[in-house]
């Protein structure tokens, strides 16, 4: 298996786990936090469409 499309793999997991994290704190957070929150559930979402279709292709 190519290096690239390991660690890409693990970035998405990463990216998606963290996602995850926040969005249940966002359930008891005020409103700065949970502009945070909306902000890192963006960028994993952005990372998910950037290093998946090259994780396809490997």
């Amino acid at each position: 298996m190519d290096e690239n499309a390991i660690w890409g793999g693990v970035g998405v997991l990463l990216a998606i786990a963290g996602a995850a994290v926040i969005a249940l704190e966002m359930t008891q957070a005020d409103l700065l936090t949970q502009l945070y929150g909306v902000g890192v559930i963006l960028a994993a979402l952005v990372t998910v469409l950037i290093v998946g279709p090259s994780l396809r292709s490997a």
